[in-house]
């Protein structure tokens, strides 16, 4: 009989279906990471555009992609003002007393991000 396995065959049959999707899956992941980590660098830099004290905040956001045997991990990141994203994202106390005012902008971005990796996942694995 042409096409068919003996049940000797079976479970190395079996083993090679399962690492293609598998090493497919995570090819699709990796590219999906890498376009939502560039689309949120892109919204974080949108934030406060041209806004006086913090004029070169936004230019500082970037990504990087770290890909490991099993995992694929993206990183949204300010590069040049990291010390800045806590304090603006929750406030900090003043000098004389009292608190700034908190401008969360990253919490929002995390939870976009979050949520169209699984949207972009689930429409490329089903294709």
């Amino acid at each position: 009989m042409s096409g068919s396995i003996s049940g000797e065959n079976l479970e190395k049959a079996i083993e090679n279906i399962l690492s293609e999707y598998g090493d497919e899956v995570s090819n699709v992941l990796g590219d999906v990471i890498e376009d939502v980590a560039k689309d949120s660098a892109k919204e974080l830099k949108a934030f406060n555009q041209g806004r006086r004290p913090w004029e070169h905040y936004p230019k500082g956001w970037t990504y990087k992609i770290k890909k490991g045997q099993l995992d694929v991990e993206g990183v949204v990141h300010n590069k040049d003002h990291y010390r800045l994203t806590h304090l603006l994202e929750f406030g900090h106390a003043k000098r004389n007393g009292g608190r700034t005012a908190a401008f969360p902008h990253i919490a929002e971005v995390n939870e976009y991000a979050q949520k169209e990796v699984l949207k972009r996942l689930e429409e490329k694995l089903a294709k």
